[in-house]
């Protein structure tokens, strides 16, 4: 079934269906006489459209229900073809003859495109078989007069569009040129002053500047962000800027003033922010008319917290520095989260307020200010809570190798948490920190131990599992006896089974790496409970037809 905008209209369809095919054209004359009546602006009962189309009320149906005027003028039209789509009606029956798409078009001096585009509208089309036996979709000639009456200036307006020429084309993409090196604006406020200009629609400018991007990337207008592309100047600028060149140098390298330096690299880097969406947590005191006053000109709350006790000299330089770090007391923790978010939703209103990419040096010095400040903020809260996150690392992993990885991933999701803390609940954020670095964890380190287990490298591990559990040094047999004497064994199997183990041990491979189980049952089609019993049919074999210290090394499959 298509898809209706009102569920009452889509059962009314499907019932219709059920009802005799001789009716169909009653029905098709009871909808159009709908359409004739409805307008978009209003609203009308469902018993009404019901006895309109078919000269009965509807039983059990909720005299209050009404639909709006433009979801049943949509809806009415796709019932129109639902309810013919599969009962091949001649065109014959069809009490008012009509027109194909394209017949229809023509009449109207539109596309085709635009007949399909105005179906939603209220054009109304039915499925009819026509006399050369193909069923197609047939346009009553009176709904096509009645959607032209009650839509004369659209259609007039349609009728009256013509295809851009090449010189209008070109005119066109010079003049967004013209404007994108005055101005810097984008792509949508650049179609909307030529649109304006020539008295073509917006889209159509939009279409005509993306198409000439596509088909020409080296001098194009605008990048993927719909801004301006960077002129090789403005990059060669940038990138000498961030080696560390000063805007005197660069004035002197690029034959401008020391001003059009700073205006060129200001312009950059506002490119650069509105690309980054500012994310902060809003509360209503942002707003106040004195917020600078309340938030940011008020005093610290002072430390209540101690450092912690003193850290034991055995212990790496890096968790005794944290010792070194005070905690925060609730009210600090309240007072710098409120303050964090509040400089980034200044940074966030003033990127706002900046049309396009034109900011002066020292707007952007204002602005590279706040967001020198919000790092300021984030930096005191995460070194705060670092010890939160070694105590959790410590529950999860204890004393091994992969402890400061663990730790490091936990200090990722620290920050992640600071960025999405909502200070105004009331709670601590150590406690939504710590469930943020568990679900982490619970996600990260389960993975990674999987990902050892799994991760069999071949020969080496084979080598290594001698039964006495001691390492087998290379240099006590011959590398190419060995080699010579697994083919041997290997050759001896069946070829199912010594493809399970050449790929699970990853014999032969550069790399070592090996298959797991369940991907070789995947493989093969079979599952991988199945896949081990060969596997295990296969390393008794090769231990038995192996020399006594090779067949052991598979003792540990």
């Amino acid at each position: 079934m298509p898809a209706f905008l009102n569920s009452d209209i889509a059962r009314f369809a499907h019932q219709l269906t059920l009802s005799p095919k001789r009716l169909r054209p009653r029905q098709i004359e009871g909808i159009e006489a709908v359409l004739a009546l409805v307008r978009p602006d209003k609203s009308y009962p469902f018993d009404w459209v019901c006895f309109r189309v078919t000269g009965y009320h509807k039983r059990g149906t909720d005299p209050s229900a009404s639909i709006p005027g433009e979801a049943l003028i949509a809806d009415l039209v796709v019932m129109a073809e639902f309810i013919t789509r599969r009962e091949q009606l001649p065109v014959s029956a069809l009490v008012d003859q009509g027109g194909t798409q394209e017949d229809v078009a023509k009449q109207l001096s539109v596309s085709t495109k635009t007949i399909r585009r105005w179906r939603r509208r209220g054009l109304l089309g039915v499925r009819v078989m026509c006399e050369d036996g193909v069923c197609r979709l047939i346009f009553p000639q009176k709904g096509v007069e009645r959607f032209k009456a009650n839509n004369a200036e659209l259609v007039a307006k349609a009728a009256s569009f013509r295809q851009l020429t090449d010189d209008e084309r070109c005119r066109i993409i010079e003049r967004a040129k013209e404007l994108v090196g005055e101005r810097k604006l984008k792509l949508h406020e650049t179609a909307r002053m030529i649109a304006a200009e020539t008295g073509r629609a917006i889209e159509t400018i939009r279409y005509t500047l993306r198409r000439y991007d596509r088909a020409n990337k080296a001098t194009a207008v605008f990048a993927s962000e719909h801004e301006p592309v960077l002129t090789p100047q403005q990059q060669a600028m940038w990138d000498a800027h961030q080696a560390g060149d000063s805007e005197q140098a660069l004035a002197k390298a690029f034959n401008l003033t020391p001003r059009q330096a700073a205006e060129a690299l200001a312009e950059i880097q506002v490119r650069l922010w509105k690309r980054e969406k500012v994310e902060f947590v809003y509360n209503a005191l942002f707003d106040a008319p004195n917020a600078d006053a309340l938030i940011l000109d008020v005093p610290e709350p002072a430390c209540a917290v101690a450092g912690g006790p003193t850290p034991d000299a055995d212990l790496p330089a890096y968790l005794r520095s944290l010792y070194r770090t005070p905690l925060l007391s609730p009210e600090q923790e309240q007072d710098i989260f409120r303050r964090y978010n509040y400089v980034k939703y200044k940074i966030h209103r003033r990127l706002a307020s900046i049309r396009g990419f034109s900011a002066s040096p020292e707007e952007v010095g204002e602005i590279s200010g706040w967001f020198r400040r919000a790092r300021f903020y984030r930096d005191r809260i995460v070194q705060a809570n670092l010890r939160l996150v070694v105590s959790i690392a410590k529950r999860h992993v204890g004393r091994s190798d992969a402890f400061f990885e663990v730790v490091s991933d936990g200090n990722v999701s620290l920050m992640r948490a600071v960025e999405k803390f909502d200070f105004s609940r009331g709670f601590r954020f150590s406690t939504y920190a710590s469930w943020a670095v568990m679900k982490n964890y619970a996600r990260t380190i389960p993975e990674e131990r999987y990902r050892a287990m799994t991760q069999v490298t071949g020969q080496d591990e084979l080598l290594a599992a001698a039964p006495d559990g001691q390492t087998v040094e290379a240099s006590e047999m011959d590398v190419a006896h060995v080699r010579d004497a697994i083919r041997r064994g290997l050759e001896q199997l069946s070829p199912r089974e010594r493809e399970v183990v050449t790929e699970h041990f990853g014999l032969g491979r550069p790399d070592g790496q090996g298959a797991t189980l369940e991907d070789l049952g995947r493989r093969y089609g079979v599952t991988k409970e199945r896949v081990r019993q060969i596997e295990k049919r296969a390393v008794a074999k090769l231990r038995q037809l192996l020399p006594p210290t090779l067949g052991a090394v598979f003792s540990a499959a």
